[in-house]
């Protein structure tokens, strides 16, 4: 309790983790912008439409919160400006967050800093910017290549505009580009999806991720599919299209190093890669999450109320545990059987002091004999079974 005291007691728990963290290892860091011009059908992130009147002081905010870890000592690996729609912001804003990043953080030379980006507000003099204040990586939100797709998706682009977006990129000299592409959606074929995959190989961006459909609670897919009139793929046509996807990308040269990841030789998103080995992040922005030496916390998810209470100190945490040891491993396992590598069950072992195979013998022992997983000395990994399996196999690993 009195951690917790004082974890309240300050503007946030960023200080309090300033003060007990002895891990000197790199850290990513997460900005969270929260503004769209249109709130798509399938999308659950906390993101808003017809905020304009916000953006100002979100952008006086936020930087105000990263004055808080100044003398964490921790060096920047990677930072990901995620949303809602970054590029809604102008970039001298987007520049200028990144900028009070720096101030309070060194940075290593390599730095991945990535954005995301929605094809309907990009433009060149936006990415020209972007790129001179520092951006060296940009994900492109295309979702679909087929422009009927995209209007059931309440996408706010077309295709042309998503080919424009990535041509005005590249003409900024972003030579590391990721494209979102996402496939299940409501009225797509088998046929549709291999042409928006083809399309994006066509494009040869350095790095893809294709995810499945998920129907999120609250959303305009979820009361369609609620009242029965969302026409969408059936589970064994959304597993031909995940092997499609695999297949496709594959052929084409790319690495497929995550269940929903490919990249070309050297290009995973370093940024992710933080979640998946289960290490140190800290998120700035509403709704922003943060993981330091086996704490979790999550910001304020109302923009208005985010910026009222950074500007008033009030603290910022609406959700905070520590994970035990235990639930921390858990927490590893499933995310590392994500990447293609694999686990090491006994790096898992130092890391929390507890033995992977005593804990989970029984499970171990039921997933490779089902074919869903293998082990390879002591590297635990999903086979190729197991990847279109992979939700089942996460959910008998939680604790």
């Amino acid at each position: 309790m009195a951690e917790f005291a004082l974890l309240m007691a300050c503007l946030s728990p960023h200080s309090y983790m300033r003060r007990t963290q002895k891990n000197m290892n790199p850290i990513a860091v997460y900005i969270h912008i929260p503004f769209c011009i249109h709130k798509c059908s399938y999308c659950d992130f906390n993101s808003y439409a017809g905020l304009d009147f916000l953006t100002r002081d979100f952008c006086e905010a936020i930087q105000r919160e990263i004055q808080g870890v100044r003398g964490l000592e921790r060096e920047v690996a990677s930072v990901f400006f995620g949303g809602g729609t970054p590029t809604y912001l102008k970039a001298e804003q987007l520049n200028s967050i990144l900028n009070a990043v720096r101030d309070v953080l060194p940075f290593a030379k390599d730095a991945e800093i990535t954005s995301e980006s929605n094809p309907a507000n990009s433009d060149r003099q936006r990415f020209d910017g972007m790129r001179q204040g520092g951006f060296n990586r940009l994900s492109i939100g295309v979702q679909s290549f087929d422009d009927r797709i995209l209007r059931i998706a309440e996408r706010q682009h077309t295709s042309e505009d998503a080919i424009a977006a990535i041509a005005y990129a590249r003409n900024a000299g972003f030579d590391n580009i990721n494209l979102d592409l996402i496939f299940s959606l409501p009225e797509q074929s088998l046929e549709d999806w291999r042409v928006s995959l083809l399309n994006a190989i066509d494009i040869n961006p350095e790095h893809m991720s294709t995810y499945a459909l998920s129907i999120e609670e609250g959303t305009r897919f979820e009361r369609m599919h609620r009242n029965q009139t969302l026409h969408q793929a059936d589970e064994d046509t959304e597993l031909e299209m995940y092997e499609m996807a695999i297949e496709q990308l594959t052929k084409a040269g790319y690495e497929h190093y995550e269940v929903s990841n490919f990249c070309r030789h050297g290009k995973q998103a370093r940024h992710n890669l933080t979640y998946w080995l289960n290490e140190d992040y800290l998120g700035f922005g509403p709704g922003a999450v943060s993981y330091l030496g086996g704490r979790r916390w999550m910001n304020e998810k109302r923009p208005a109320a985010y910026i009222r209470k950074v500007n008033e100190r009030e603290p910022l945490a609406i959700q905070e545990e520590t994970l035990s040891p235990a639930d921390a491993l858990s927490e590893t396992l499933i995310l590392g059987l994500r990447l293609r590598s694999g686990v090491s069950l006994k790096s898992i072992q130092d890391r929390f002091s507890i033995d992977p195979f005593q804990r989970y013998s029984g499970l171990i022992g039921e997933l490779i004999s089902e074919g869903l997983a293998e082990l390879d000395g002591d590297t635990f990994r999903l086979t190729h079974r197991g990847l279109l399996y992979s939700n089942d196999v996460f959910i008998r690993i939680l604790p």
